[in-house]
């Protein structure tokens, strides 16, 4: 008799060639997932060391372009007097100085031990020493920015002697307090030619009674800083307020035109671009090739016109190089200027 009785159900199990496919296609899932979350966790921990590394460099970037849009000169008018000391018409005048350029040229200091531009001002800072003014939040300083290149043991504390040190570029910050400023003790209206930076040049290797030094470094492998004082930021303007970089609001004194339009009168635009190399390329570098010289070409930025290609240039360079870099780049808007209202002021 045929079987009536109900078939149950096959169970079937899965083959061993199917098991080994299985596992090979999640192995392989696994891998893929595996390599996402590493290349995730790479990048990220890599801009985060960048953002480290360059942490230094950004601050002190800032600290330029919070500075230098506080500069002032305090225009006036006053009167112009003839050969007998008779009014015969008002012209612009101030107490006051601000200049910038190729550092070499304003500070000395040749062979590329002041790469670069620099700049100097007042502002109304409020620096000072002296417990009695330093309620005094918008008292007058002197300010500035260069680079410069020099030994760590400069800035080493004495128990440290024997510890091996290093070249580096710095960007220093000149900052004496208000009691020690030297701008009034200059006679600036009686000055010309390199006399007439003494209230900077002369001052930056010094310090107060107390042993306050008047430039520090704030940031290290700085290896460029480039001014440019502009009238217009407009495309296809060509900058005729400083074609060479140097701006100066005495250059009629330094041997510049009497007619000078820059006569006591601020910038009312700067451009301030700074290069900087992280640590590990400092040292990769250096142990390459003895020392940090010669990785920025030279003769770069003496021009304003040539700024796109000499930025293109040194971009090369230093990728060329194969150092890690970053280029901060801001154009400061000086409040106090009064360019193109009455002739200037």
């Amino acid at each position: 008799m045929p079987d009536t009785r109900p078939h149950s159900s096959r169970r079937r199990g899965f083959t061993l060639l199917e098991l080994m496919v299985s596992m090979g296609v999640l192995s392989l899932i696994m891998l893929l997932v595996f390599q996402m979350l590493s290349h995730t966790q790479r990048a990220w921990s890599g801009s985060r060391a960048r953002l480290a590394t360059f942490k230094e460099a950004r601050v002190a970037f800032e600290s330029i372009t919070r500075r230098l849009g506080q500069a002032t000169l305090n225009t006036y008018w006053d009167y112009e007097l003839d050969a007998n000391d008779r009014p015969r018409s008002y012209q612009k005048e101030s107490d006051q100085h601000f200049v910038c350029g190729p550092s070499e040229s304003l500070l000395g200091g040749g062979g590329g031990s002041r790469p670069g531009h620099c700049i100097f001002f007042q502002a109304p800072v409020g620096f000072s020493l002296e417990e009695e003014n330093q309620a005094l939040t918008t008292l007058l300083n002197s300010w500035g920015y260069y680079i410069e290149k020099s030994n760590d043991s400069a800035y080493m504390p004495s128990f440290l002697n024997g510890v091996k040190t290093r070249d580096r570029y710095r960007l220093m910050e000149f900052r004496p307090p208000s009691e020690d400023m030297a701008l009034y003790a200059t006679d600036l209206d009686n000055n010309s030619g390199a006399s007439l930076y003494k209230w900077f040049s002369g001052e930056l290797g010094k310090a107060s009674e107390g042993g306050f030094k008047f430039s520090r470094p704030i940031a290290e492998n700085i290896l460029m800083l480039v001014i440019e004082p502009r009238e217009s930021n407009q495309p296809g303007n060509s900058n005729s307020l400083a074609s060479n970089y140097k701006y100066d609001s005495r250059d009629f004194q330094a041997g510049g035109a009497g007619s000078d339009r820059t006569k006591h009168v601020l910038p009312p635009l700067v451009d301030v671009t700074m290069v900087a190399i992280d640590e590990a390329s400092a040292v990769r570098y250096e142990q390459v090739n003895g020392s940090l010289d010669g990785l920025v070409p030279s003769g770069l930025f003496s021009s304003a016109s040539a700024y796109d290609s000499d930025i293109a240039r040194l971009r090369v360079a230093l990728t060329d190089a194969r150092v890690d870099f970053r280029i901060f780049e801001e154009t400061v808007v000086i409040r106090a200027s009064k360019w193109g209202i009455d002739d200037g002021i």
